[in-house]
């Protein structure tokens, strides 16, 4: 969430943001218009309410002074007084709930390092691709690692149901991923995965994501990703400084509605992230997103697996973020895949969450940062094809031996 007052006093630099995300601008006009009428009201219902006072302490005075007949007109004046502050409370109130509602609308503002275009920052390890390579819908017919069809009659279309050696692959690269955080210094968490609304605005993915989220008919959201859970870990949490930075790691499944999740496990309705979470303060937060960024890296590192690392334009970050990194690892016959996204969101969701650190005596909102450390499963889809072999089987890196048990996936 925004400071209102930066929207009062700074719309110019509110609307460039909005215009960079291609939003309408004319959501800071509502909001300036509104805000101004709700302080008008808000200055006339306390001056009515200190008249009340006053008026009062005059009412006990005249009655101490036996002047009932003055009482009495004083009496009747407090009455009509009454009413107006009744009114005006009413109409204070219904303000206040549209300039909450509008505050929920305005996404964070954007850093001044985030381009006009998409850019590459990075590029690692080498790209190839054989002609005689197939692509994991292809070398799953024989290697038999993923049922769709039983998937698909159980579920519909964007589900999947990994077996044998697919479903033990799943879990190695889970327990790795969460073992290299773990030896980068995060901190495992095992959360749920139904959330309160509460819980899903603080992260800012309420109200604007509710279509994209899946919801329970007792009002319960299933988690959209991890970042949601482990932020609100702190919801309400005043630090100190000598606390931070907190490094938070977790497992777990993931649900959005993605309109375009069909056949396949690269856009699927339920999937499996490693999440990276830091909680900072807010001179050290854009440090820490670099580190960040180099964390999530370094799993495809010691795969041996090709990556990117993108600096993405605003209109293509979250509504959350401030700075976002994209980080894609390269699979040698579906091409670039997303498999994390590494996000500062400055002090936009500790506002609405309400995390506070002190620092000299001061008090101030904590910085946040979230990264996908990895995507699973379109992590596992690079695993297949860059590791396929003509045979048709799919060679086990040496650092993923030790979590799956086999050196090696033969066709069936």
């Amino acid at each position: 969430m925004l400071d209102p007052r930066l929207i009062r006093e700074n719309p110019k630099l509110v609307k460039e943001t909005l215009k960079a995300r291609q939003l309408d601008i004319k959501l800071v006009d509502e909001f300036l218009e509104k805000d101004k009428r709700y302080r008008e009201l808000k200055l006339k219902l306390d001056k009515l309410r200190h008249k009340s006072n006053l008026i009062s302490e005059e009412i006990n005075k005249l009655k101490k002074e036996n002047r009932a007949e003055e009482a009495e007109k004083k009496i009747n004046e407090a009455r009509e007084i009454a009413k107006e502050i009744a009114e005006l409370e009413d109409k204070v109130r219904k303000y206040k709930q549209e300039l909450d509602k509008i505050m929920l609308v305005f996404p964070n503002l954007v850093s001044k390092e985030v381009p006009k275009k998409e850019k590459i920052v990075e590029e690692w390890g080498k790209l190839k691709r054989e002609r005689w390579q197939k692509s994991y819908i292809e070398l799953n017919k024989k290697l038999k690692l993923i049922d769709f069809e039983s998937a698909v009659g159980m579920s519909g279309e964007g589900f999947y149901v990994l077996t044998n050696e697919g479903a033990m692959l799943q879990r190695a690269l889970i327990n790795f991923c969460l073992d290299v955080a773990i030896k980068n210094g995060y901190k495992e968490q095992f959360l749920p995965v139904l959330l309160n609304k509460k819980a899903v605005t603080a992260s800012g993915h309420l109200p604007k994501f509710e279509e994209g989220m899946y919801k329970t008919t007792d009002g319960f959201y299933l988690s959209p990703t991890e970042e949601v859970p482990l932020l609100n870990l702190y919801a309400g949490k005043k630090l100190s400084h000598k606390e931070l930075p907190i490094n938070l790691t977790a497992y777990m499944l993931s649900f959005r509605t993605e309109k375009g999740a069909t056949k396949g496990i690269v856009r699927a309705h339920q999937f499996d992230e490693v999440e990276l979470f830091k909680i900072t303060k807010q001179e050290e937060s854009s440090k820490e997103l670099v580190k960040m960024v180099n964390d999530a890296t370094k799993p495809l590192k010691l795969l041996k697996l090709p990556y990117r690392i993108k600096l993405l334009p605003a209109y293509e970050i979250a509504f959350q973020s401030a700075i976002t990194y994209d980080i894609d690892v390269y699979a040698s016959v579906s091409g670039w895949l997303e498999v994390s996204s590494c996000s500062n969101c400055l002090d936009f969701q500790a506002r609405r969450a309400r995390i506070f650190y002190f620092e000299k005596g001061q008090k101030k909102l904590v910085h946040t940062l979230n990264g996908t450390g990895l995507g699973i499963n379109r992590l596992f889809v690079a695993l297949l094809e860059n590791y396929q072999q003509k045979d048709g089987s799919v060679k086990i890196p040496k650092v993923l031996q030790k979590y799956c048990g086999i050196e090696k996936i033969e066709p069936k």
